[in-house]
């Protein structure tokens, strides 16, 4: 690629990030689909992942045993990382706070009652309240101190 080409292409990422942003419902609605289609194909390289860990445990990369075997708390909570278990524990564990928030955006808010329409007053009700309300006797003002 040309130098020239080179130096656009940031520029024209960042617009299409700005245009992304935008509240537009048609960009918005885009933008959601495409996270949702992102973490589902995330989730399963995940799970597959572990059904590749199942079935070749000893294919499991050195740095990973020796990060596990490295934290006490790691070895206390997870099976050993050469037993095929641990390939599902561990995708368990990445794929559990991912999914955690799916139910809640699943369910539907339950509907609100409408309330109901103010009923029109007449006017005698509301003259004999403003009458009524003017005529009791109030109650004496505290005494102030004058300064």
């Amino acid at each position: 690629m040309s130098e020239q080409v080179l130096q656009v292409l940031p520029w024209v990422g960042l617009a299409l990030l700005l245009v992304l942003c935008l509240p537009i419902p048609a960009v918005q609605k885009l933008v959601l689909e495409l996270t949702a289609c992102a973490l589902r194909l995330a989730l399963l390289a995940v799970l597959a992942g572990a059904a590749y860990l199942w079935f070749r445990p000893a294919e499991l990369p050195a740095e990973v045993v020796n990060a596990v075997n490295g934290s006490p708390r790691l070895v206390a909570i997870l099976p050993d990382p050469l037993t095929p278990n641990f390939g599902l524990i561990r995708a368990l564990t990445a794929v559990a706070p991912a999914a955690a928030p799916a139910p809640a955006a699943v369910v539907a808010p339950a509907p609100v009652a409408p309330t109901p329409p103010p009923r029109p007053v007449d006017r005698r009700s509301a003259a004999a309240a403003i009458a009524s309300a003017g005529s009791r006797p109030h109650a004496p003002a505290p005494d102030r101190p004058r300064s």
